[in-house]
């Protein structure tokens, strides 16, 4: 058996490397380059910088490195062209300047770069670090030098701070958002000094700790020794730095540089050299300097040429040339046969076999493993024996007598995800949906519609107070109390309509609401109806969770995010009750709806209850069922697959397998719904996609909803769905976290461009990827296609679209998924959920000419595996674009977040109307009153039929305020409109003490200490809302009383004496009387210690009624 006894590191004995200044590896993979970086990194006191010739090949090493060195950091650049023409992708910058501040600290450090990053300018090492801002609680700090030094640090002004690299400023208030902070910080000033630091949430804007201090990185590369407010672009950097530049090799101490195929990174600097020259020429012609180093300015002491391509590397002695002469292995695919066998034989071979796998599939691997073997370390490997460790590295070798042995070969899935980092946050809501701007329709509940005209501040007996402006028809102005704001919204009706300006005081407003409002009751019966018929109808009871059920949760290989887990919790919470489950789960592509579901078809499974998955094509029933296969490989779960590549011997057997329940789950597309498949136990039907299926398919669905547990899958869920679960007659859950290790796509709206189509092509095909190019025409597809051969002749190119039948089309499909083609030029039919993580990079053409919620989903089709994924949306040269297709366009670019399809489809609302939302003949009721009003009539219509009582508050509500007080927000406080409304619309809610009082808190987290006025007139909201509950008919307010009025039947059930003990306690100056059987309570305000408001709340809250 060899030296049985001996032990070796994996990690510090394998190799040895002795560096001299010029040295070059060949014959090595890169899992085996990563061994030996470790190795040099562990015996050198030096920095090592890694540069390749792309990106992706630099995200790889970066990836193998960090599963052996915790300092390992990219330093990612966009292409040349992408950045000049077309924008800097945000979290690429944030990665970069990430980078650049690890760089400051004393730690020796790996970092990895490629072409682009490698001869990018950046400022000088030691103006970067003088520009940081570190600031404490109590320091002096003149607020203006603040603000400024943070716009030099990059920081971009904004209203509402929710991402990274934003500061927002309002009075003695700092917000901002530094780099490499989870979360905003606010900072607030008394005077100069800082008076305190806080870590605030994004999404709410609320405190969630106080922090003493707080260090301010730069969120720019862009840092100059002096001021320059015009110019921010990193080409510039050099010429307004008087030639002091620095690259990012400079930040580094002393590195070692390691070049991986040097003759590629020279033919790409070529092109590059090519791209600079050709864009100068045509594009930026007055521009007179470099757009970044010289490779060959840059210079390095000690080298390592890596090389994978050729084994001839120029200019380095042959003895500091090492062959490491390893060898890849070939895949088994999981043929356990041939893993047993292969094992055996090397062991014969006094060979070392080291098995490297996650901890998971360690526990399923060794149940087929035949050979003795040896759970054990990385440390601690034995020689010539079979040694198992927990180490998830990518890819297996052969060196010397050592084999690596990963899942890479094992098995036929390889699950490792290229993992990506960037701490580029930003708020998951939807920041500007409903803000109002000057010029805005707007809907007033009792007046109609208008023109929104901002927020005027009138004085009224000696009080300032706000009021909202609103024009109507004929020059009409209206001016509603900021105190009545929630009577107004915001008019979203369908694309491009213009709705009808009312007349102040006309009667049309009336009739037409009351036109909706007899059409809502209608379809609000409807809804009722089935809605308690559902609630009648008793479904099977799932019983709770087992053993089971958590070891298949936790054979998933991936962390669930939070969002998982809290959808997972409520589907089973349905399936346990007795009710029919009726959910929809809204969740972007690729956030994991499918192991939810999984999890939900094994809880059903597992009662013995059998399954169907309906999908809208047969690609994805077979994509899904695959996905399923691999899943529930470990449990005793028989599931088959119905679709049109079903054989009609296979089809009777699943027919016959579902009535005598042989089989669980079936997977299929709409011929799950023919009349011939009747499971004998049909416990769950799970539905992806609903929005592709017909009417006919829906209302098959439709009967299976009577008692059987439904759950519908969506990427943007419908405006029907969507208002359904909205009006509570449909559970909603939302999954909005996005999975770990995924890029957001990088979005780009530009003119048609053949040198950046080229470009995005190539730059796809070097890694290995594919290309959806979409292109909406069928009559001239065919050219399009010979257009592109032309400008990419290297590139496979296949096309497809809506005419060619449906089998011709899906045969297409699955050649261009089993990347027999490198491009699919399609028209819209790449929207309906297919999966193919290896697309990514899409082009569309004329984007300006589909709808918001279409181009969300297709562009959902790229950036679904580990790669950065492009999308590039193109209008035709010289076009002038309408506002609505502008809109469209930039809400798409603003969405380049992960996890935007349920907020897209709720902008999509408010952009493409609602009309589908209950049947097409609603739309033009909708577009009459706007959809916020229809929704509200709606739900009042439900609730009505409910028997829920409803507050009429449809004339009452236009009265004025009951007192007199100032409702004025002073510039000082806050300067922004949408702000002050924000602000009003929250006093408007205010309807007791506790929500006074959280509401005072937050503002004053917020904005700052609240003044007296603002106070007195979050008292007053208060207390309209007592005098409504409390039916005060009246209040007489003059300069020396205050008279409150209730009415006969309150008066006759409060109890007086009671009130007037109370009174008497809290001031002696209120007064009490009877006014035609009506109880009358005077406070006489002159000699008043306080504000009288204080004191009348405080009475209205003690009133008790007589037993």
């Amino acid at each position: 058996m060899g030296n049985n006894g001996d032990t070796m590191n994996l990690l510090t004995d394998l190799t040895k490397i002795h560096l001299e200044e010029k040295n070059g590896f060949i014959g090595l993979n890169d899992e085996f380059f990563s061994l030996c970086i470790k190795k040099i990194f562990d015996e050198n006191n030096q920095d090592i910088l890694i540069v390749t010739p792309t990106l992706f090949e630099a995200n790889i090493i970066s990836n193998y490195l960090s599963v052996y060195l915790e300092n390992n950091y990219l330093f990612p650049m966009d292409d040349f062209l992408t950045s000049e023409s077309i924008a800097i992708s945000p979290d690429l910058k944030i990665t970069r300047l990430e980078t650049l501040n690890k760089t400051l600290n004393k730690n020796k450090k790996i970092v990895v770069t490629h072409l682009n990053g490698y001869l990018r300018y950046l400022p000088e090492k030691e103006l970067y670090e003088k520009a940081i801002v570190r600031i404490k609680k109590g320091d002096e700090y003149l607020r203006e030098k603040l603000i400024k030094d943070l716009n030099r640090l990059g920081y971009s002004r904004e209203t509402l701070v929710t991402k990274t690299g934003e500061i927002g400023v309002r009075g003695y208030i700092i917000d901002i958002f530094p780099i490499e902070y989870n979360h905003p910080i606010r900072i607030e000033f008394f005077d100069d000094e800082i008076e305190s630091i806080r870590i605030f949430d994004e999404d709410t804007q609320k405190t969630i700790e106080e922090i003493q201090n707080c260090t301010i990185m730069p969120n720019t590369e862009f840092l100059l020794p002096v001021e320059n407010e015009e110019i921010n672009n990193q080409k510039y950097l050099k010429i307004l730095s008087d030639g002091k530049v620095n690259s990012i090799y400079d930040y580094l101490n002393n590195p070692i540089t390691v070049f991986k195929n040097y003759q590629q990174i020279e033919s790409s600097y070529k092109l590059l050299l090519e791209q600079m020259f050709e864009y100068k020429n045509d594009k930026d012609v007055d521009f007179n300097s470099d757009y970044m180093f010289n490779l060959y300015d840059i210079k390095y002491e000690k080298v390592v040429y890596y090389n994978t391509i050729d084994n001839i590397i120029d200019g380095i002695p042959k003895k500091n040339i090492t062959d490491f002469n390893v060898k890849d292995i070939g895949k088994f695919n999981e043929n356990i046969e041939s893993i047993n066998k292969y094992i055996d034989e090397q062991i014969y071979l006094n060979n070392t076999i080291i098995i490297a796998l996650k901890d998971y599939q360690i526990r399923s691997f060794v149940k087929f493993l035949e050979h003795s073997y040896v759970l054990t370390t990385y440390a601690s490997i034995l020689e010539n024996n079979v040694n198992i460790i927990d180490l998830p590295l990518e890819k297996g070798f052969i060196y010397k007598n050592y084999i690596l042995l990963t899942e890479n070969e094992l098995f036929s899935k390889h699950t490792n995800k290229v993992k990506y980092k960037t701490n580029f946050k930003y708020s998951t809501k939807i920041k500007n949906i409903n803000n109002l701007e000057i010029g805005d329709y707007i809907v007033h509940s009792l007046h109609g519609i208008g023109i929104y005209n901002g927020i005027k501040t009138l004085k009224q007996n000696d009080l300032l107070k706000d009021y909202i402006e609103i024009l109507y028809q004929g020059k009409d102005k209206l001016y509603i109390p900021v105190e009545k704001i929630d009577l107004i919204s915001k008019y979203t009706g369908k694309e491009g309509t213009v709705p009808k300006i009312n007349k102040l005081g006309g009667t049309e407003w009336t009739k037409t609401k009351l036109r909706v409002r007899q059409k809502v009751k209608d379809i609000a019966d409807k809804l009722i109806k089935l809605y308690a018929k559902r609630e009648m109808q008793k479904g099977f009871q799932f019983s709770k969770d087992d053993e089971l059920q958590l070891l298949f949760e936790n054979e998933f290989q991936y962390t669930p995010t939070k969002d998982q887990l809290y959808v997972t919790k409520q589907i089973k919470d349905d399936m346990e009750s007795s009710t029919p489950m009726d959910r929809l789960l809204c969740g972007d592509v690729g956030y994991g709806k499918t192991e939810v579901a999984f999890r939900a078809i094994f809880k059903a499974v597992n009662d013995g209850k059998q399954v169907l998955y309906l999908c809208p094509t047969t690609i994805l029933s077979s994509q899904q069922y695959e996905n399923a296969i691999q899943r529930f490989k470990n449990f005793p779960v028989n599931i088959a697959l119905l679709n049109r590549f079903t054989t009609p011997k296979e089809t009777k057997n699943i027919i016959e397998g579902l009535k005598d329940k042989s089989i669980d789950v079936v997977f299929g597309t709409h011929r799950l719904l023919s009349s011939d498949i009747q499971p004998k136990d049909l416990g769950l039907l799970i539905i992806d996609e609903e929005q592709r299926f017909g009417v006919v398919h829906k209302e098959k669905i439709k009967e299976y909803k009577e008692n059987v547990d439904v759950l519908t899958l969506t990427a943007t869920p419908i405006p029907r769905t969507l208002q359904m679960s909205m009006t509570g007659l449909r559970s909603l859950s939302i999954i909005e976290t996005p999975p770990v290790d995924r890029y957001p796509v990088q979005t780009y709206v530009l003119e048609e461009n053949n040198h950046i189509i080229k470009d995005a092509i190539y730059k796809e095909l070097s890694r290995n990827g594919q290309i959806f190019i979409l292109y909406n025409r069928v009559e001239t597809i065919e050219n399009k296609k010979a257009e592109l051969e032309k400008l990419v002749p290297e590139a496979r190119i296949i096309d497809a679209h809506g005419q060619m039948n449906k089998s011709e089309l899906e045969n297409r499909m699955i050649d261009f998924i089993d990347h027999k083609y490198d491009i699919m030029l399609c028209t819209t039919i790449i929207e309906t959920g297919i999966d193919i993580p290896n697309v990514n990079t899409l082009i569309i053409y004329n984007a300006d000419r589909f709808g918001l919620s279409q181009l969300y989903q297709i562009r959902g089709r790229v950036g679904r595996s580990n790669k950065i994924a492009y999308a590039y949306l193109m209008y035709e040269p010289h076009k002038m674009l309408n506002d609505t297709a502008i809109k469209r366009l930039n809400v798409i670019k603003e969405f380049t977040e992960l996890g935007s399809g349920f907020k897209i489809a709720t902008r999509d609302l408010s952009i493409r109307g609602a009309g589908d939302i209950l049947g097409s003949e609603q739309a033009g009721f909708i577009d009459n009153v706007g959809i916020e009003l229809y929704l509200n009539i709606l739900n009042e219509e439900v609730a009505k039929l409910k028997g829920e009582k409803i507050e009429d508050n449809s004339e009452e509500q236009d009265e004025k305020p009951l007192l007199n007080v100032e409702t004025h927000i002073s510039d000082d406080y806050v300067d922004d409109n949408d702000l002050k409304i924000e602000i009003h619309k929250k006093i408007n809610e205010i309807d007791s003490k506790e929500k006074l009082l959280q509401v005072k808190s937050e503002l004053e987290d917020r904005f700052g200490k609240v003044s007296e006025s603002v106070e007195i007139y979050m008292y007053e909201e208060w207390f309209e809302k007592l005098a409504k509950k409390l039916e005060i008919e009246k209040v007489n307010q003059t300069k020396n009383y205050i008279e409150l009025i209730f009415s006969e039947n309150m008066t006759n059930k409060i109890d007086g004496e009671k009130l007037f003990v109370d009174a008497f306690k809290i001031s002696r100056m209120f007064r009490f009387g009877l006014r035609d059987k009506r109880l009358s309570i005077i406070l006489d305000t002159i000699k008043l210690e306080k504000n009288y408001i204080y004191l009348i709340t405080e009475l209205l809250t003690k009133i008790e009624f007589k037993k």
